[in-house]
């Protein structure tokens, strides 16, 4: 019989199991609101729950598999090698507070737009080929754009404007 490998990403799972347990309380909580203000508070809470619930989910089957043989696995996987790179995590953390910052002074999706390309920038460890980079920035862009839409066209969320809309 197989060893089982040692739980997947206990953390991240605990915290899923947090998140699932906080978008429950935010639902239960919407029944004092009326029924077009919970309409944004539940759908959030809803995706949270999904996709914590996701991750619960693969975290326990990878979790579940075999253990490969002790001479096939590499001695340490990158993360526990000490080469994490603090570089980067200071230069997103960086990138967020400067979001933060410039929503009031550009607007909402102008400054999402410039986050988005910063982390994508930070968060790059390879060289990416010109068609993937010019793929990655149609699809943020579109994805930016649509969830700037839906909160400001649909669900009517005031967003902030600045410079810019």
């Amino acid at each position: 019989m197989a060893a089982l490998r040692k739980p997947h990403d206990v953390p991240g799972t605990a915290l899923a199991v947090l998140f699932v347990a906080l978008g429950i309380v935010l639902i239960i909580g919407t029944g004092r609101m009326s029924p077009l203000g919970s309409v944004f508070p539940i759908t959030v809470s809803v995706a949270m729950i999904v996709f914590s619930l996701a991750l619960v989910l693969r975290n326990v089957v990878l979790g579940m598999r075999a253990a490969r043989p002790a001479a096939s696995e590499p001695d340490a996987a990158p993360s526990e090698t000490g080469h994490e790179s603090t570089p980067r995590r200071l230069l997103f953390l960086l990138a967020m507070i400067a979001w933060i910052v410039l929503i009031p002074i550009l607007g909402f999706f102008v400054s999402s737009l410039a986050a988005y390309f910063a982390i994508m920038l930070v968060a790059t460890h390879d060289r990416t080929p010109l068609r993937e980079g010019a793929i990655l920035v149609l699809i943020g862009f579109a994805i930016l754009t649509a969830f700037y839409l839906v909160m400001a066209k649909v669900l009517l969320i005031p967003m902030p404007t600045g410079l810019f809309f």
